[in-house]
């Protein structure tokens, strides 16, 4: 078997490759922070969509890459990924804004708390198959019924894939907090969808209950 095919050697070798573009960013490698803020900027623009808002998420997204160009040097391999540092840049920017414009969005304040135990089902969960549908208006309509830190915890894991670890970096809590923040995020995205499925079917009942 060819090593290079299987895909603990390609996670191991993306690995490798990303380390070895954030450090060349760090050091002025402008190309290589090019290729960074390519690679995340979907991930950024959607920190900006659900912290700033949809109306302003175009523009906290351009000055967004432009502080992370811009204060590229502050980035330290060493301590930290590049996309953790870049979306905890992007976070405090868009909180920047909201309190310029006086539209500061209260948050979910949960430090400390233990996690609960949560167990994934095989078959897929309403958030779930939801979430993999992330333009859709249900979602967006959903997503902004939970506090800031806890819709951002649920898009960057299910979203973007992002680790415990890093979702805990970004938004500057215990790892615990965003296990908990997970487990009540899917629970009440849960309770939202399945309200408006069953709002659904009771207008489509009525329809037809009014035809015949």
């Amino acid at each position: 078997m060819n090593p290079a095919a299987s895909p603990a050697y390609s996670a191991g070798r993306r690995q490798g490759i990303d380390q070895s573009l954030e450090e060349r960013a760090s050091s002025g490698d402008r190309r290589a922070l090019e290729a960074l803020l390519r690679e995340h900027a979907r991930a950024i623009h959607d920190v900006c969509r659900f912290v700033a808002g949809q109306s302003d998420a175009h523009d906290a997204t351009q000055e967004a890459l432009e502080r992370i160009v811009t204060q590229i040097e502050k980035f330290d391999p060493e301590k930290g990924t590049f996309r953790t540092w870049a979306l905890t840049v992007t976070r405090n920017l868009c909180r920047d804004r909201l309190r310029r414009r006086g539209l500061e969005r209260r948050t979910f304040i949960a430090d400390g708390e233990s996690a609960q135990e949560w167990v994934p089902s095989e078959a897929p969960s309403p958030e779930r198959v939801a979430l993999a549908r992330l333009e859709t208006e249900k979602l967006e309509a959903a997503l902004s019924t939970l506090p800031e830190k806890m819709r951002l915890a649920v898009v960057l894991y299910h979203s973007h894939g992002s680790s415990y670890e890093e979702i805990a970096a970004a938004l500057e809590v215990p790892m615990g907090t965003v296990m908990t923040w997970l487990h009540r995020g899917r629970k009440r995205l849960r309770a939202v969808l399945e309200a408006e499925v069953e709002e659904t079917t009771e207008v489509r009942t009525k329809k037809k209950q009014s035809v015949t």
